[in-house]
């Protein structure tokens, strides 16, 4: 399930549009574009998505969910968020479900071609009983609750289609609203995501971060079922919250709140609600409420979380008792709440957007500020006990991250004597002979990857294991396959004082990566991480980049030079010829980039001094989307070998794309003029080994089921992904080297900004090779 997909409701449906999915198909090649394919869903439901398209013209495609597929219109100046507005709407062919998941490049030569990201996002309710013979008639008025958009519009036919006129309505002139009967039942809790600044602004609220679990309760006929954010029916073991919430005023509800323990200071304590567990119902519980998520059979995700407190004020007034409300601070105190809660040792604040629906699994909308990195892992094994402590020494820890399990480190603090002992019976029930991670130490005990701890660390190394960790306990309600690492930072109370590398990151809370909650500020963290490997490759050699200022899902910039406004750290200037160029020369002018939104860096092959000589050459490997991975190897392999069999010795990186880029570093003794030919000649080589698989030939018709032999990155001013660059595309992907001997395991997806780094053996010392005048006369002859 998406992170705004809701649990599926029944919306009446329409006739299918003469702009159905059959001209969905007929527009497309789905082997030349990764754009869904055209189906129609089974169920429908009531979701809305926005995507901002940079196609021939820039514009906004805005679909509603009917009858199972979205019934879209390209609005060219995006939708209108003010009564007065009015805009252009022009309908187009509908589009299957899937399609509001799509964020991506659809490539040049298929229709709509250019970046597809999505804008907003959410569920949609039509307003009165006769809405789809209006709808036919071509007037449909309805209400949205996005991350942005919020609200009343009207879609108005014009004199005939395409063109419609879309309008927002006055709120305040809304008084009917259709929301659904909906039977009481679980729905998947919304989450947060982790930033390093508390967020300032009218529109949000504030309350503690409880040490807890969370729970969703579920009364339906005076029956209460308490569930965990996994949907676990822990029912039974909260028996006397089952009873007290069974009490509450009302009818049916759904409500989202936490289980807490609170000590005589009144902090809730997570080993305390794990003791209070384990005595049996556990009298000491309290639960927290913060949220109603269904209220007398009626569906209130969809309000502003400001109606649905309005809601919760029905069934719970106080903020004490056994079941009461969540304590609130308003938009102005959030600072001040935050610097308190680290003052008394709490673990942080979550704070939420008043103006925003509920959305189940979403980190949109709700944030927190963290005093102490924290977070899950799993556990994948232990090590031997030493001195006094009994069971074992230190748990080893791994997190998921894009299908693999990644080592993240050791802890071997924060156990009791009683702690170690449970826990090793646990473990000792799962082991198993094989090591989890390759390169694993000796002497560690395995098991299979089941149990999740939650750990208190100092930071995040970089090779991506915790520093400083210390045990706090088993959490049962998350499951293993769910733990991902998260911003490991501890939050500041205003932006001014984030810093990287002595320099200060605005705007460090701005999600890059949507997908993945990737901030800015871990963007800059990891080129500070990773800037002393990158620097070879980079530094003091014109560059070119591409920028994400709003993220990747707003629009990408590709600069190659700096006219006005050079951020810090950044040298530019101009070569003999007048070509304007700029530089960095260390990890500062790395970060500067970084501050500057850039995600992508792009070296010359050449050094500033000596622009006309190249000390690297670059073989792109550019499958089609057909070609098998394994093919994609074969053909890494091949350039290598010929090239080892004329004495020169290359090294492989991922792209951060789908293909490989195997590189030739050289000294500085020839130009462009000879070298350039030399690499086409390699690739044309190459490709005539398998004329069927390969083409050196540039244009996309040719290279349909084929490996593009790329040799145009070399050449004066061309450019190529530096090594262990990020690349500005979902799931955060970096283009990383790789010993050959490692290549075969290589995956397809490669490797993530998020993962453990090293370098590989064979990019520890690159010795300059010489390439003799003889060479390039004669490869360059084949």
């Amino acid at each position: 399930m998406l992170a705004w997909e809701l649990p599926r409701k029944s919306v009446p449906a329409k006739k299918p549009s003469k702009h159905g999915i059959v001209a969905y198909r007929k527009k497309r090649v789905f082997s030349d574009t990764p754009e869904p394919p055209p189906t129609r869903a089974k169920t429908t439901g009531n979701s809305f998505v926005v995507q901002e398209h940079h196609a021939r013209s820039h514009h906004f495609d805005f679909r509603l969910e009917m009858n199972g597929v979205l019934v879209s219109w390209a609005v060219p100046k995006g939708p209108p968020e003010d009564p007065a507005a009015k805009r252009l709407a022009v309908h187009v062919e509908d589009h299957p479900l899937e399609y509001g998941k799509f964020e991506g490049e659809i490539p040049k030569g298929n229709y709509g071609a250019g970046k597809v990201a999505i804008w907003d996002h959410g569920t949609w309710e039509p307003i009165g009983k006769t809405w789809k013979k209006e709808f036919s008639a071509g007037k449909l008025k309805f209400l949205l609750h996005g991350s942005k958009l919020n609200g009343g519009y009207l879609l108005t036919r014009m004199k005939e289609e395409p063109n419609w006129l879309f309008r927002k309505l006055d709120d305040s002139k809304i008084t009917t609203s259709n929301t659904p009967p909906e039977v009481p039942a679980f729905v998947k809790p919304q989450l947060a995501r982790v930033v390093p600044n508390v967020p300032a602004g009218d529109e949000w609220i504030h309350e503690i971060k409880l040490d807890g679990y969370r729970l969703i309760v579920v009364r339906t006929g005076g029956d209460v079922r308490l569930f965990t954010r996994n949907g676990l029916d822990w029912t039974d073991r909260f028996k006397n919250l089952a009873k007290a919430i069974a009490g509450l005023p009302g009818g049916d509800f759904v409500l989202d709140g936490e289980a807490v323990v609170f000590n005589r200071a009144g902090r809730s304590g997570f080993g305390e609600l794990q003791a209070a567990l384990q005595h049996g119902a556990g009298a000491e519980i309290d639960f927290v409420v913060f949220d109603v998520l269904n209220h007398a059979g009626h569906n209130t995700r969809g309000l502003p979380l400001a109606e649905r407190m309005k809601v919760l004020d029905e069934i719970i007034i106080g903020e004490k008792g056994r079941v009461r409300r969540s304590k609130t601070w308003t938009a102005g105190q959030g600072a001040e709440l935050f610097k308190q809660a680290c003052k008394q040792n709490l673990e942080g604040i979550i704070s939420k957007r008043m103006n925003s629906p509920y959305l189940p699994d979403s980190r949109d909308a709700w944030v927190k500020s963290k005093c102490r990195a924290r977070q899950e892992f799993v556990i994948c094994g232990h090590t031997p006990p030493r001195g006094s402590a009994k069971g074992f020494g230190a748990l080893v820890l791994g997190s998921r991250e894009h299908g693999k399990l990644v080592p993240r480190g050791k802890v071997g603090t924060g156990f009791s004597e009683k702690t170690r002992l449970e826990l090793a019976k646990k473990l000792a029930k799962i082991q198993r002979t094989t090591p989890m991670f390759d390169d694993a130490e000796k002497n560690v005990t395995w098991v299979e990857p089941q149990l999740v701890a939650e750990i208190e660390f100092a930071e995040i190394t970089r090779d991506g294991s915790i520093r400083q960790g210390s045990f706090l306990g088993l959490r049962e309600d998350k499951a293993a396959e769910n733990v991902h690492l998260e911003h490991a930072i501890a939050a500041h109370i205003d932006a001014k004082n984030v810093k990287v590398a002595g320099m200060v990151i605005s705007h460090p809370e701005r999600v890059v990566f949507p997908a993945d909650g990737i901030t800015k500020l871990e963007v800059a963290e990891y080129f500070e991480t990773v800037g002393p490997w990158m620097l070879p490759f980079v530094a003091n050699r014109p560059l070119a980049v591409i920028r994400a200022p709003s993220g990747i899902s707003g629009g990408l910039f590709f600069q190659k030079s700096f006219a006005t406004h050079v951020p810090p750290n950044v040298k530019a200037g101009k070569l003999a010829d007048g070509t304007e160029i700029f530089s960095v020369k260390d990890v500062k002018g790395l970060v500067s980039l970084a501050q500057f939104g850039v995600i992508e860096i792009h070296p010359w092959g050449s050094p500033t001094r000596t622009p006309e000589k190249p000390d690297v050459l670059i073989w792109d490997l550019d499958p089609d989307s057909a070609v098998p991975w394994q093919e994609v190897l074969g053909a890494a392999y091949l350039v290598r070998d010929f090239l080892a069999g004329k004495g020169l010795k290359t090294l492989v990186k991922t792209s951060g794309g789908k293909g490989l880029h195997v590189m030739l570093y050289i000294k500085r003794n020839h130009g462009w003029d000879d070298l350039k030919p030399f690499a086409k000649s390699v690739a044309k080589a190459v490709a005539a080994m398998n004329p069927r698989r390969f083409t050196i030939e540039a244009a996309k018709a040719k290279r349909s089921g084929k490996i593009y032999l790329d040799w145009l990155r070399n050449g004066r001013g061309s450019t190529c992904v530096a090594p262990w660059s990020p690349r500005a595309r979902p799931g955060a992907p970096v283009s990383r080297p790789v010993d050959w001997d490692d290549l075969n395991e290589a995956l397809a997806a490669g490797f993530t900004l998020r993962e453990p780094l090293e370098i590989p053996a064979d990019w520890k010392k690159i010795v300059p090779q010489t390439i003799s005048k003889t060479l390039i006369m004669d490869v360059s002859a084949l």
